[in-house]
Order: structure tokens, then C-alpha cells, then sequence
């Protein structure tokens, strides 16, 4: 009865659309318990993690040539549906895990995360779901390249959940299928500097880096309370604010010691507007998938 332990994700991180993620500290508990002829989610449980889990199971099965059976899969911890940081991609990775255990095949990171990533469409979120920290993760000659770095102790997360969903397929249909030119060298030249920056730990070189995503002027409709957030959480020393994934979570990158006046001002930039908002200070983690259970 394999049990893993998937961190959320955060993504884009502002202009490393699809490539660049974090892992968080908030993570769901994936159990898959063998038997029967076929996946058997909670009553309770969303109506996707049944489709979600046979689809796993029945990629897992063609992509190793081996024959996997049925099992009953749930769900517990605290990353929120539809929030922007990951919860499809946790059922992904660790029932691609559990399906490994059940095989009879030993741990592979870079089985899972190919399986996950082919499923979900894009690979940011499972990537750092898998490896933990920050991933950078692209398709190369039709295989996944990635690479990991580790997160600054000092840096932390200040994430605002609004009461309401962002779906990832309308947040994606919004978006124009051409870029200026100005906007695709604004994402390079920021995606690079965001990674070299990260790389080195100089946290501070990351302010102004975020801000002027292309993806966010679009989706800015569909996250109402954005760009006050951004302001307060700026004014109360951000170093930077970006929608989690597509949203609705707002996600500030804070120096640890600005942290909770970063959380006051950005609950207070919602409750003025009438929006009860829940803000939560939140580490990031290193470890990524790990077996619990």
C-alpha cells in the first residue's frame, strides 16, 4: 500500500512560461491501495481523480511493458484544487510512483516525470513536484531535460488563495498563440536572469524581475485582486508578486524576515475589496516526491 508525499508547485514564476517551477511546502498525500479490475476512487473524492489515475495507470502499463492492476486511490493534504499550485500534478506523480511499487519496478524519478508531464500537457508543475526545489524543465529532441536548484533558506513564500477557481484549460484557451517580439525577448532576457539569480542565491538581484509577464496581462481578467496585491505586497517589501500557475493563487517571493507584514498588507489589499482571501506564509521545499508509506 505504497503512500507518497507530493509537494504543490508553483509556476512561470512570472516569464519562464512552462519551464521554470518551485516546489512549496503545502503537499497531498497520494495512497493507492492494489486490487480489483480497475481504478476505485472516494465518493467524496473530485470527479477527475478517478480519470486522473486511470490515465496514469494505463500510460505506466504501455510506456514499461508491464501489466499493472487495478487499485484504489485517495487523497488527502492541503493543496487546493483549481488554485494554480498543482494538485493535478500531485495525483500524476504519485500514483506514477505507487504504479512502479505495484510493477514491482524500482524508484525512477525520470519515469514518473516523463509519464506525469505527458499526461498533464505541460511539464513545469510535475517537475517540481518530482525533484523538489527550483526546476528548470524543457522537451529536447522529444525527451525531457530538467535541472534542479536549491531554493534559498532565506526567501519564502506569502500565498493568497481567493474563494474562488481558475481553470488551467480557460486560463490557456485566453491566451494569443503569437508573441510580439518585444514580449518574447522580455521572457528570455527575465527568464535567465530569475535562473541565474536563484542559482546564486542573490535574492535581492530578483526584484523588478517578475513583473511584465505577457501570460499575466491576459489572464489578469480571470484573477481579480491581482494587481492590488502586487502593490501591497511591493510596498511591505516584496521582492516580487506572480500568479501561482495560471491562478487564482497570488504568490510573493518575501525575504524571510519581511514575511508576515507581507501577509497583513496583501490580506488587507483583498479585504478591501470585499474578498475574504486565506494568507498563509508557506516555505519552499527541497525534497520533492518521497515515499511515506
Amino acid at each position: 500500500m505504497p503512500t507518497y508525499r507530493v509537494p504543490a508547485s508553483t509556476t512561470n514564476l512570472g516569464h519562464g512560461f512552462d519551464c521554470l517551477g518551485i516546489a512549496l511546502g503545502l503537499a497531498n498525500h497520494i495512497t493507492v491501495i492494489p486490487g480489483g479490475a480497475s481504478v476505485i476512487a472516494p465518493a467524496a473524492a473530485d470527479p477527475g481523480l478517478r480519470v486522473l489515475a486511470e490515465q496514469v495507470r494505463a500510460a505506466c502499463a504501455a510506456a514499461w511493458g508491464v501489466t499493472i492492476g487495478g487499485f484504489s486511490v485517495t487523497v488527502a493534504g492541503d493543496v487546493p484544487i483549481a488554485r494554480g499550485m498543482g494538485s493535478s500534478a500531485t495525483i500524476l506523480c504519485g500514483v506514477a510512483a505507487a504504479c512502479r511499487d505495484l510493477a514491482g519496478l524500482p524508484a525512477d524519478v525520470a519515469a514518473v516525470l516523463e509519464i506525469a508531464a505527458a499526461i498533464e500537457g505541460h511539464p513545469d508543475n510535475v517537475a517540481a513536484a518530482t525533484l523538489g526545489g527550483v526546476t528548470v524543465v524543457g522537451t529536447v529532441g522529444g525527451r525531457l531535460q530538467w535541472a534542479k536548484l536549491a531554493v534559498p533558506d532565506r526567501l519564502v513564500a506569502v500565498i493568497a488563495i481567493p474563494p474562488f477557481e481558475v481553470k488551467t484549460s480557460e486560463a490557456r484557451r485566453i491566451l494569443p498563440s503569437d508573441l510580439s517580439r518585444a514580449d518574447a525577448i522580455c521572457g528570455l532576457q527575465r527568464t535567465a536572469l530569475i535562473t541565474a539569480a536563484l542559482a546564486q542565491g542573490r535574492i535581492e538581484s530578483l526584484r523588478g524581475l517578475f513583473a511584465d509577464a505577457w501570460h499575466e496581462r491576459f489572464r489578469a481578467p480571470l484573477n481579480p485582486g491581482l494587481g492590488e496585491a502586487r502593490a501591497a505586497a511591493d510596498a511591505a517589501g516584496a521582492i516580487g508578486t506572480i500568479l501561482s500557475g495560471s491562478g487564482s493563487t497570488v504568490l510573493s517571493f518575501a525575504p524571510r524576515a519581511q514575511a508576515q507584514a507581507i501577509q497583513a498588507a496583501v490580506a488587507q489589499s483583498y479585504l478591501v475589496r470585499g474578498v475574504t482571501a486565506d494568507v498563509r506564509v508557506v516555505e519552499f521545499d527541497n525534497a520533492g516526491l518521497a515515499r511515506v508509506g
